[in-house]
């Protein structure tokens, strides 16, 4: 069922003075009906057995059309009954009327344009499913209109009595029927109790009112190209969390050993449950190729504004770019796409210390804390379509610029990451997604002024090791 949302009184006014008639007309709430009625009036005068019609202009507004007629009752009253609108409408009342659509003049006698207001009916669910683990959905039944189609769905999630949502998953919906979309997901829940909220843009939205359960998507996290947040629908769930990974003292042992390596060094986690630790979070560094991943990621957002797939061309600049961190792709790609692409990309992941590079694009400012947070969010930030690609180009490095953390970590865990270097200043820069069943958390490490680049991997190996010392 529909619900309608929005009343109004609207006034059906004389187009013609000298034939001094008003009609008045109201819309009321009668369960899930709309009921419009008045009375035709002439100098004060009830006009009986006068012929009126209800006209409708329905979603897409493509121009009014009789749906009902009635002749006045002797007191001049009348009333359409039983209307059903199942998308947003545009009503009014004329004298006559015709079954046809409306003539581009207007009738000699009509009220003022009533809009209807059609909330999408809306059911979600939290069910726990186990420990760690509650599968949240939502069911929305709307107007059947052509063309619906999957399209992406975000979960956020926010600790009980808190208004802190992070997002927790990303999902695609899906089409059970004809005005009926579904989508799920599978989270680990960041308390015992939690809000939570989904997010999407389906193409039949602008055809329905917000419905009650309405809030906004959180803005930060939006990333679509259509020019507004997507609604948001809120509920409430249960469940058991896991904790944290990595654990507080596991970040306090990667610290301690950090803190005795030689030259200038940083690291971020970005752990399990979204939570962001470390040492020397915001501490610039030159990226080096790690800022490679962005560039890809701008590539990859770019062909799916254009509506195009990947082809040949773009691989021969994305596989190089990333296998084996070839520069004259990263170079071409970065021509393709423009420093704006890139920085919007920074934008996107929140990243707060990111600068373009000044003369060459590996000299990209950047910290821990933007990287690690950047890696949390690709999931986000790559079109669903291209995810899987990038997923294998990051996990697929050439061995021999695999070190760091794919060493320590693998096969534990699946590694997606890029390395960077620039030996001659002693920087060594990694950022890393571990995922695990169903545990992902992100790490940065950059060091400037290492003795060696042996001495510069084996420290970044020596923060992956502490981290994951006591492994799930």
């Amino acid at each position: 069922m529909v619900a309608i949302n929005r009343l109004k009184r609207i006034l059906i006014v004389d187009d013609e003075p000298k034939i001094g008639e008003a009609l008045r007309a109201y819309l009321q709430r009668e369960g899930f009906e709309v009921t419009v009625a008045g009375t035709l009036v002439e100098a004060e005068n009830p006009v009986p057995a006068a012929v009126v019609a209800l006209q409708a202009d329905s979603y897409p507004f493509r121009g009014y059309a009789t749906i009902a007629r009635q002749a006045t009752a002797v007191d001049g009253s009348f009333s359409f009954t039983g209307i059903r609108p199942d998308r947003n409408t545009r009503l009014r009342v004329v004298l006559g009327g015709s079954t046809a659509a409306a003539p581009a003049q207007a009738p000699v006698l009509a009220s003022q344009q009533l809009s209807v207001i059609v909330d999408p009916s809306v059911a979600i669910n939290a069910r726990r499913v186990g420990p760690g683990a509650t599968r949240l959905s939502v069911r929305i039944r709307h107007a059947p209109l052509e063309g619906s189609a999957p399209v992406r769905t975000r979960w956020f999630v926010a600790p009980g009595g808190t208004h802190d949502f992070r997002l927790a998953a990303v999902t695609s919906s899906r089409e059970l029927g004809a005005g009926v979309t579904y989508a799920s997901a599978t989270i680990d829940p960041p308390s015992k109790r939690f809000a939570y909220r989904v997010c999407l843009n389906p193409r039949w939205e602008r055809a329905m009112g917000p419905a009650a359960s309405h809030r906004p998507c959180p803005a930060h996290e939006f990333t679509e190209r259509s020019g507004a947040a997507p609604p948001a629908f809120q509920g409430e769930g249960s469940g058991t969390p896991v904790a944290a990974y990595p654990s507080s003292g596991a970040i306090a042992a990667a610290t301690h050993y950090l803190d005795s390596r030689a030259g200038s060094t940083s690291f971020a986690v970005v752990n399990s449950t979204g939570e962001l630790s470390g040492v020397r979070l915001h501490e610039h560094f030159e990226t080096a190729s790690v800022v490679k991943v962005m560039m890809l990621v701008a590539y990859l957002q770019m062909l799916n504004a254009h509506h195009r797939g990947l082809d040949a061309q773009d691989a021969s600049l994305l596989y190089p770019m990333i296998h084996i961190s070839d520069n004259e792709a990263a170079s071409a790609v970065l021509a393709i796409v423009g420093g704006a692409a890139v920085a919007r990309v920074a934008r996107e992941s929140g990243m707060s210390d990111y600068a373009p590079g000044v003369g060459w694009w590996a000299y990209t400012q950047s910290s821990a804390a933007d990287q690690a947070r950047f890696f949390f969010a690709l999931q986000r930030l790559i079109p669903p379509q291209f995810y899987g690609y990038a997923r294998g180009l990051l996990s697929g490095i050439e061995p021999s610029q695999s070190w760091g953390v794919p060493p320590v970590a693998r096969p534990r865990w699946q590694v997606f990451f890029k390395t960077g270097a620039l030996p001659e200043e002693g920087l060594f820069t990694e950022a890393a997604r571990l995922e695990r069943g169903g545990l992902t958390f992100t790490i940065a490490v950059f060091t400037d002024g290492e003795p060696s680049m042996s001495y510069g991997e084996e420290t970044i190996e020596g923060v992956a090791a502490a981290l994951l010392a006591h492994a799930p």
